[in-house]
């Protein structure tokens, strides 16, 4: 089933001390189990083609099913979830999250931009590994197509927030979903960005979200979840609302 939503858009420091707020959503974690990329890097050491089958495999999307005790199984922790907002509710200081990422030029129209730690619940955190992400011009802009336009990360990140959302609702709702494609557009006119027509904006003109989800509910249960992810969504919302951005040189 599919459904789809529209929407314009608008415009080192040290480690803090555990808060209650970090202690009660610590606690809701579960002990974490091994990983398949890591079984299948110590079987890599000893049977590379084997190990090199098994990945191929994993990437292939396979049907999801639910638990043995009749429960939704989308991958997503609800009950750690909920206690979280439990003890936020109860020590709101720990909501205060700050997200940073950096950006190093490297060559022409060709940059580097990475996310490794953040502040929230009361204290400086750390992804489990750094990201980085490359970010370029396509060669009909005269320039080397290195990696993804910066707007094509912007749709990259409203299509994350989004699915991630559907997930969680849907597993909230006792939903199994068994596969999930969202695909987005976002049109454009360059003559904004190129200075010819100072009527037209540089950014997008509207943006346009489809979702094609396999799951065991109803058309109208599938568009409940897809609106309630919407809701909630972060980048959905500094997409559609003014936010307050400030540019400076240090």
């Amino acid at each position: 089933m599919a459904t789809k939503r529209k929407t314009k858009a608008k415009s080192a420091r040290k480690p803090a001390k555990k808060t209650a707020a970090t202690r009660a959503v610590k606690a809701t974690r579960k002990p974490a189990k091994k990983s398949a990329r890591r079984v299948l890097r110590k079987r890599a050491t000893r049977r590379p083609n084997r190990a090199a089958k098994q990945t191929a495999r994993a990437a292939i999307p396979t049907k999801r099913s639910r638990r043995a005790d009749g429960s939704a199984d989308n991958g997503v922790d609800v009950a750690a979830l909920l206690a979280a907002r439990e003890a936020l509710t109860a020590a709101p200081a720990g909501a205060k999250f700050t997200w940073r990422a950096t950006c190093d030029w490297l060559n022409g129209t060709h940059a580097r931009s990475a996310v490794d730690g953040f502040f929230g619940l009361g204290g400086e955190q750390a992804h489990r590994t750094r990201y980085a992400f490359e970010s370029d011009h396509p060669e009909v802009f005269a320039s080397e197509d290195n990696g993804a336009t910066p707007v094509e990360m912007v749709l990259c990140g409203l299509a994350g927030c989004l699915t991630a959302g559907v997930a969680s609702v849907a597993q909230r709702r006792n939903v199994q979903l068994h596969s999930v494609k969202a695909t987005l557009e976002g049109s454009m006119d360059l003559q904004g960005i190129l200075g010819i027509d100072g009527d037209v904006r540089n950014g997008f003109d509207d943006i346009v979200v489809s979702f094609e989800i396999d799951a065991d509910a109803s058309r109208d249960d599938i568009e409940a979840i897809v609106a309630q992810s919407q809701k909630r969504s972060a980048v959905y919302d500094i997409i559609t609302n003014p936010t307050n951005v400030a540019v400076v040189v240090k």
